[in-house]
């Protein structure tokens, strides 16, 4: 007859074909694999989602230029800084060599017009009328100024030389127009009391003249 101490080992020793407590369970591990890989998918699919729209934002909408592109669109369209001087001076110098070149050569050509063996070498330059001499010669001193303004300015040393002119220009700092108002104050005061002042000392030696020759008479 077994004891009792023999009867509670046997009641606590496993049964046959029962699985060990500390088997991993394997069904939970694959439903953790199975889950861990949609989400590694899930997260390629965002992350592929979220270049695209990146790209898209660069691109703007409907094929319009990135911020870059519309950054160097809108630097180009800015004023042109020191540039402008430098268009602006060589812009009047065509405009004033082509206004005096115009005159000179109107004025040599009515010049030789009145000649008579200039009449009789070029009759049909001759015969033109003073108002046809002076616009052809305005047309052909403008054609002239253009060229030569064109080649001056693409020389490198003048456009160097211009180019440092321009940005002493824009260091220049011009006065506001309370500070010209106050100015024009200041010398129109000035004038006017040295105005007053030159007529007291002019009407005081004139008395002062008038007593001493009056005296000496």
């Amino acid at each position: 007859m077994a004891t009792r101490r023999e009867k509670d080992e046997a009641r606590k020793a496993p049964k046959k074909g029962s699985a060990p407590e500390s088997a991993p369970d394997s069904g939970a591990d694959a439903s953790l694999a199975v889950r861990k890989g949609s989400d590694l998918d899930v997260a390629s699919d965002a992350d592929e989602a979220g270049e695209e729209h990146d790209d898209a934002a660069a691109e703007g909408p409907e094929g319009q230029p990135s911020g870059e592109e519309a950054g160097d669109e809108e630097a180009a369209a800015r004023p042109l800084g020191s540039d402008r001087y430098v268009m602006a001076g060589f812009f009047g110098a065509a405009i004033l060599g082509a206004y005096v070149l115009g005159k000179a050569i109107h004025g040599i050509w009515a010049n030789l017009a009145n000649r008579d063996w200039f009449s009789r070498a070029v009759p049909a330059l001759a015969a033109v009328t003073d108002e046809d001499k002076a616009t052809y010669a305005t047309v052909i001193a403008g054609v002239v100024a253009i060229i030569v303004t064109l080649r001056t300015y693409r020389r490198p040393d003048v456009r160097e030389w211009t180019d440092e002119v321009a940005s002493e220009l824009i260091k220049v700092k011009w006065p506001t127009k309370k500070d010209v108002t106050n100015s024009t104050m200041v010398v129109i005061a000035a004038s006017a009391v040295a105005t007053l002042y030159l007529a007291l000392l002019d009407r005081l030696w004139s008395f002062v003249t008038g007593i001493v020759y009056g005296t000496g008479s």
